[in-house]
């Protein structure tokens, strides 16, 4: 249980963040905010829509936020929220 709240807390931290970057007119900002946005509800067992897919924002927050801009961080926690949700899922 209180792994999933930190998760849950990871998810939360990382949609504000990604939140902030699509407001400022950055483009993979809402493509990414839909896959934590699906996590949230299914880690916290709120009936969601299927998955969207194989998850992809680590590999995007990587390339964009990692490699090409300053945003290491924000690009570590979106992998490793990536990497507990499949491990759930």
């Amino acid at each position: 249980m209180e792994d999933k709240i930190m998760l849950l807390w990871k998810i939360q931290s990382a949609i504000q963040q990604i939140q902030s970057l699509a407001a400022k007119g950055w483009p993979p900002g809402q493509s990414i905010l839909r896959q934590p946005g699906w996590c949230e509800g299914f880690v916290s067992g709120c009936p969601c829509d299927p998955a969207p897919g194989p998850l992809s924002m680590g590999l995007i927050a990587t390339r964009e936020l990692d490699m090409h801009g300053d945003k290491a961080d924000l690009a570590l926690l979106i992998n490793d929220i990536q990497d507990a949700v499949n491990s759930l899922h």
